[in-house]
């Protein structure tokens, strides 16, 4: 998986660390003293800096889950991460956040059926992720990319309800890659 091959030098990536930085600040205000689901936690760059009551990570990357939960150990988080099918996730969330994420996912609409069970009533759904782009962001390939970006109402749904749309970062590589964050209400 190329996620466990990247996942000792992942840190290491100034964009990375602060693109979790800003997705943390986004939230933070949201999640102080609640109960966070970071879906694919990857090693924590951005749960890991919310002051949140408790935090569980979900990966399918086990060497991510590795590093996510040496990480919370040293800050003496109250934190861990499981390699798990977010599926198999039997408890309800007040936060469920999830950075960089959706673009890896084939079926959008499926996914938002599954976090809304995932979150309590009036729980909140962040999003961070990149605007509609050309195919170029993986310089890697894109095997196990099924979206190019995400344009504003492209998580509109029945599950949820759209709050806010704000632009968060700027990825610069070969070229710029906007980043936006979606801010969705379960839908009671």
């Amino acid at each position: 998986m190329r996620f466990d091959k990247e996942a000792n030098l992942w840190d290491e990536k100034p964009r990375r660390v602060e693109l979790g930085k800003a997705v943390a600040k986004y939230t933070q205000k949201d999640c102080y003293e609640k109960s966070v689901l970071d879906f694919g936690c990857g090693t924590g760059l951005v749960s890991l800096e919310l002051d949140a009551k408790e935090i569980l990570g979900v990966d399918l990357s086990p060497q991510m889950v590795k590093i996510f939960n040496q990480k919370a150990q040293i800050l003496g988080k109250n934190a861990k991460a499981i390699c798990e099918d977010v599926n198999n996730v039997n408890k309800k969330f007040d936060v469920i956040v999830a950075s960089m994420v959706f673009h890896h996912i084939k079926d959008i609409n499926l996914m938002l059926k599954i976090l809304s069970k995932k979150l309590n009533p009036n729980g909140k759904l962040f999003i961070a992720d990149l605007y509609k782009e050309d195919g170029s962001f993986h310089d890697k390939g894109n095997d196990d990319v099924f979206h190019f970006g995400f344009e504003k109402d492209s998580f509109d749904s029945k599950y949820f309800d759209l709050l806010s749309f704000d632009k968060l970062y700027t990825i610069k590589k070969h070229k710029e890659f906007d980043t936006y964050i979606w801010l969705l209400k379960k839908v009671v």
